[in-house]
């Protein structure tokens, strides 16, 4: 299935424009804020737990809600002037290039999301790489995925959780979008400006093996000597495993084997 979005060529120009495709928020009363509290607190102390880097967004307000203190993300900013920034932190520290990439993967995203029906829309999480810009001037890839957290009544998008992680990625982009309740991913292509989707493959035994053992941080070196195979056997594997699932590096075929329960 191929579902194509229509778009003019993208620029940033002001922190509007990332809510520009998102429909309006209703409904939302001020116990329905107190209630969010809770739910904050709970993955604040996973990530304590963890080391997670995430932020919370704000879709009616507009801003973050909360931004975890993993150096990540804040670029070497402090914790509560990311947050105080809100959208206005990417301009700060993601490239151009790379900012009018992000408008166009949120006008694509959001109108993939509406296009679902209300009751799928929070089964699914959107996959990205971008560069961010340290003070320091130190650039790095990094990827965010991002899933819906709390929708209203109608099934729009008021709260949504994204977690950052570094990118083995060597250009921005890679977008996708993985329905975990069909096992589908939706491939994004910026040329075409279409999502296509891609079912993955079943994986074999001997590469369920493997993908277990790379999800414990073992190496190609380490899961040759355990599996008794040579190690160019191992990449063989991996290599099957990528063409599989569609995916760039071992990192990815970990979660979305993981998500889809290969």
């Amino acid at each position: 299935m191929v579902i194509s979005f229509c778009s003019k060529s993208v620029n940033m120009k002001s922190v509007s424009d990332f809510f520009a495709p998102i429909a309006p928020i209703k409904g939302i009363k001020h116990s329905d804020y107190l209630s969010l509290k809770f739910y904050i607190e709970s993955l604040i102390a996973i990530a304590r737990m963890i080391d997670l880097s995430f932020y919370i967004i704000d879709y009616k307000k507009q801003e973050f809600v909360y931004v975890s203190e993993n150096p990540l993300f804040l670029c070497g900013y402090k914790q509560d002037e990311v947050k105080s920034l809100g959208y206005t932190f990417y301009s700060k520290v993601v490239p151009e290039d790379d900012l009018n990439l992000l408008l166009e993967i949120n006008q694509a995203g959001f109108g993939f999301y509406y296009n679902l029906p209300a009751e799928r829309r929070p089964k699914g999480y959107i996959s990205y790489d971008f560069r961010m810009k340290n003070i320091d001037g130190n650039i790095v890839m990094v990827n965010h995925k991002l899933t819906p957290f709390i929708l209203n009544e109608e099934g729009n998008l008021w709260i949504s959780l994204c977690l950052v992680t570094l990118s083995s990625s060597k250009k921005s982009g890679n977008m996708f979008i993985f329905m975990q309740d069909e096992g589908v991913k939706h491939n994004y292509n910026f040329k075409t400006r279409k999502f296509t989707a891609f079912k993955n493959k079943p994986l074999s035994q001997i590469e369920k093996k493997v993908i277990e053992l790379l999800s414990l941080g073992l190496t190609s070196k380490d899961i040759a000597k355990q599996m008794v195979i040579s190690i160019n056997t191992v990449k063989f594997h991996k290599k099957r495993i990528f063409e599989k699932l569609n995916v760039q590096n071992s990192n990815e075929a970990v979660y979305l084997s993981t998500k889809q329960k290969s």
